[in-house]
This record gives structure tokens, sequence and C-alpha cells, in this order.
């Protein structure tokens, strides 16, 4: 007994392990929201810095803008306290989801959470790296115009779609099943006898 005590001083709880899961799968899905944005937005730097517009069809283009606001262009003009209190939202998106997946929180939509918030922060590190004129000054990369709707990122799409998809799930879920009120009762192992009449 007291070989296996010192072979194993700390032993791993069992619900240390699927928590370590939980949350290490939910920061990959963050990670990779995040590095995918950021790749696309590279990439239209690379080939749209030239100003031209490449179309797509059905009013949707490629076209590089930088946008001072937030997803879709919105609060361009609300300033400083605007732009932390999204990124503060950001922030707290991202520790939510966490904190669902150390708990252990059962939802089916924690993935689309996970992608909402990387994309969230996507702009939030286009703010922190681009800066030039203060605090979270720095203007967001958009490069996908549809016509008489905005220009966005692939960020936007992300924080978007993960949102609705989650709201979506959350109203779309059956409802709990109903169970008789002698359901949870303990059955007999031996069954009881029937009197046979005499």
């Amino acid at each position: 007994m007291l070989g296996l005590r010192l072979l194993h001083p700390h032993p791993v709880s069992s619900r240390t392990a699927p928590a370590a899961a939980r949350v290490t799968g939910v920061v990959v899905v963050i990670a990779v929201a995040l590095g995918i944005d950021q790749a696309t937005k590279a990439l239209a730097l690379t080939q749209l810095s030239d100003g031209r517009t490449v179309p797509l069809g059905w009013g949707v283009s490629f076209e590089l803008i930088f946008n001072p606001g937030v997803a879709f262009g919105l609060g361009a003009g609300l300033g400083l306290p605007f732009r932390l209190a999204v990124t503060a939202g950001a922030i707290a998106l991202a520790a939510w989801v966490i904190t669902l997946a150390l708990r252990g929180t059962r939802t089916r939509g924690l993935p689309l959470l996970a992608v909402a918030a990387g994309g969230a922060l996507g702009n939030v590190w286009d703010r922190l790296t681009r800066a030039e004129d203060g605090v979270l000054s720095g203007e967001v990369v958009d490069f996908i115009a549809v016509d008489s709707f905005a220009v966005f990122n692939v960020a936007d799409v992300f924080t978007t779609t993960g949102l609705l998809g989650w709201v979506a799930l959350l109203i779309l879920r059956p409802a709990p099943q109903t169970t008789p009120d002698n359901a949870d009762q303990p059955r007999p192992l031996i069954p009881e006898s029937k009197e046979t009449p005499r």
C-alpha cells in the first residue's frame, strides 16, 4: 500500500481529466477560429492592398477597407468607450465559454460559442496590434463586400453564426420528457408472489 502511494502521491480525480479535455477542446476551437480569421486578413492585405476589387458574383466581392467600428461597420464613430466595451465583451465571452467547459455544463452549443469567441477575439487582436493613436485605436481589416449590406470579415461571420446557432439550439432543443411519479421509486428485487385462490 505504501509503495502504491509513493508511485501515485497525487491521484488524478475522475473529474479532472474530462474537465481538462473539455477546456483543451474549447481553447483549440477558439484558437483555430482566431487563426483562420487572421490568416484570411493577412491574405487580403497581401492581395488587395493596391485598392483593386475582385468581383465574385451575386453582389459579393473582395474589397479591402479598414473599419474603425465593430462587426459590419457598426459603431464607427462612438469612440474609445465603445471600443473598450466591445473588447470587454469579447474577453468575457471567451472566459464564459472556458468556464462552462471547466464546470462540465451540458450544452450542445458550446463549440458554437467557442467559434463566436474566437471571431470576437480576432477583431480585438486587430485593434490591439494595429493601434497607432492610442489604446485600441487600430482599425479592423474587412474585405468581404456585399452590395447594399456591408463590408465585413471572417471574424464577423464566426461571431454572428456562432451566436445565432447557439440561440437556435436553445430554442429548438426538445422539452424534457416527463416520467410517472413512481418511476424513481426502487423496485423490489424479488417480485411479490400472487396467492392462488383455493
